[in-house]
Formats: structure tokens, sequence, C-alpha cells
């Protein structure tokens, strides 16, 4: 094992390679400790900088394989590594979360009840948006609670998410009540002070347009919006956001 994770530890693309092809063969036979740490070595490639070494990206969607083949074993080791990582390896290890899919919604939403770091909370909703499987809709609830929470960087990850589900989810899937909820809740975050808040809620009412989620009114409604933000109603004031331009006019594409 110590072989392994110092060859995972080298600079040479090849050599890494090999060594998680080895780990892969390896990990269905360890346990406990061991697993743990096998698990750590290979999240420890998600600091690499893809900016500095690009040739390493492929090494890195192998990484998130690897770790997503071991299913709900992994989960909890992942979970409670949270508070030892960084920006850059959250990106890769909620794509580990998606991979996983459905297995991960529960214990994604029983980490968010527990934890108490905003940093860590935004993770879960990220990681929760990943998820391409229809469980993710146990999951509204606490993107509807979490689309008002006062801290504007978990209100623009759960803004985000519910796009997501519009994206991932059939749409017979979501009954006339949770459409309306998500659509009210995403109407009020359109006047939200923070413009990134503002920009999520348009793109994700944008998506709830494209797959077929909003009544006639209600596109009647999000197209007034959009009118508004580019300053094309009566008043001619636009959003002074950019970012939330750019997100009108994506949406006003299905919105016709």
């Amino acid at each position: 094992m110590k072989d392994l994770i110092s060859r995972m530890q080298s600079e040479d693309k090849f050599q890494i390679q090999n060594a998680l092809e080895d780990l892969a063969r390896r990990l269905p036979t360890l346990s406990g400790p061991e697993f743990e740490e096998a698990v750590h070595a290979v999240a420890g490639l998600f600091y690499i900088d893809p900016m500095d070494h690009p040739e390493l990206l492929p090494v890195m969607e192998r990484a998130e394989d690897l770790l997503a083949d071991q299913r709900e074993r992994v989960i909890p080791v992942l979970l409670g590594s949270l508070g030892e990582t960084d920006l850059k390896s959250h990106f890769h290890l909620a794509a580990v979360f998606g991979k996983i899919g459905y297995a991960a919604v529960g214990p994604l939403l029983d980490a968010y009840g527990k934890l108490s770091d905003t940093y860590d909370r935004v993770f879960v909703l990220y990681a929760l948006g990943k998820i391409k499987a229809v469980e993710v809709l146990d999951a509204l609830p606490t993107l509807f609670e979490a689309v008002e929470d006062p801290n504007p960087e978990i209100l623009d990850t759960a803004a985000r998410a519910l796009g997501k589900v519009c994206e991932h989810v059939s749409p017979d899937k979501l009954d006339d009540e949770t459409r309306k909820g998500m659509f009210r809740r995403l109407m009020d975050r359109v006047s939200d002070r923070f413009a990134g808040v503002r920009s999520k809620a348009v793109r994700s009412l944008g998506k709830m347009a494209r797959f077929g989620l909003l009544s006639r009114d209600q596109k009647k409604e999000v197209s007034r919006t959009v009118d508004r933000i580019l300053g094309e109603d009566e008043a001619g004031n636009w959003d002074v956001a950019y970012i939330v331009r750019a997100e009108a006019r994506k949406a006003r594409v299905f919105l016709d």
C-alpha cells in the first residue's frame, strides 16, 4: 500500500495511472483504516491544479470513477473529510457523488442536516445538483429551505441546484404543487440583493421553461421579469449586473 500511495504522489502521468489501476484491483479487498487511507490517497489527486498540469486531467477523471465504483462504502469517508478539503477538490468530490447517483442522496441530506459550516453545506447542495436520478426529488424540501437561507452562498447554490433538478428529472415526476413551489421561490430570488443569487434564479427559471415545467401564465410572468432585467419594460431600468442580464437573455430563448 505504501508503494501505491508513493506512486500516486508522483507528477508522472503514467506512473499515477498505473498506481490507480493497481489500486482499483485492490480496493474491493480493503476495509477499515486501510480502505480509508486508500480513499484519501486517491482523493488527494483532486488537489492537482489542472491549469498547471493539464496532462493530468484524465488521471483525475479516472480517480473520480475509481471512488464512485466503491458506491455506498466510500460516502462516509468522503463526507468525513470535508473540513480538510479545498474548493478545487470539492468540484471533483461533487462529481464523485454525481457518479454514485441515487445512493448518495440520503447520506448527503443527512450530512446537510448535521453540518454547521457554511462552506461544507454549500458543497452538499452543489453535490446534490450533480445527481441525475429521480431520487434527488427527496432533496427538494432541503433545497426549498436553503433557497430562503440568509446566507448568499447557500442561496446561490440552492437556486442553481433547483435548476439542475429540472434538468435531470423527467417533468412527469414533478407534480403541480412542487412546480409552483419551485417557481415562486425562484421568482422571489430574482429580486435578491446579491447578483449571483439573481443570476442563478433566472437561470433555473429558464430551465423550468426549457423543460416544460411552467404554465402559460408563469411563462408570461417570467417574460415580464426578463424584460425588466434587460431594461425593455416601460421603466427602462435594467439590472446593473451583467451576469444577471446574460442569464435573462439565455432564458428568453425558452419563453417564446
